[in-house]
């Protein structure tokens, strides 16, 4: 990952570029008050949130704003994601607004069922 959050809060990720080839922005759980705004993201998977549920015990993903950004040449382009049988994780107040997107496969995915479904 790029920019990998995790049990932070009041996390800003503005005016940035980023290509990896895996998630440009990946949100953990524990992830409060997070704003990536005018973030150029690709190659990569986009903006994540998750995986979710792997552990027990996780702390909810909350108050995410996604603002302003350009995603290119990305295999998805937002999503959120757990782990097959979750039985924790929770994302709430999650919010996209003004996202442009190029050559991008999947726009918008929420995977709670498929992602990584060999583990």
């Amino acid at each position: 990952d790029g920019i990998h959050v995790g049990r932070s809060s009041g996390v800003n990720i503005t005016d940035s570029t980023i290509g990896t080839g895996d998630d440009c922005v990946s949100l953990g759980d524990g992830s409060k008050q997070v704003s990536i705004t005018n973030v150029v993201c690709g190659p990569g998977h986009g903006i994540s949130i998750g995986s979710l549920g792997r552990y027990k015990n996780e702390e909810p993903v909350v108050g995410v704003f996604v603002r302003n950004c350009t995603l290119i040449n990305t295999l998805t382009g937002v999503r959120v994601k757990s782990w097959p049988s979750a039985t924790t994780g929770a994302a709430t107040d999650v919010h996209f607004d003004d996202i442009t997107m190029r050559n991008v496969t999947s726009p918008i995915v929420i995977d709670q069922k498929n992602y990584c479904p060999s583990i």
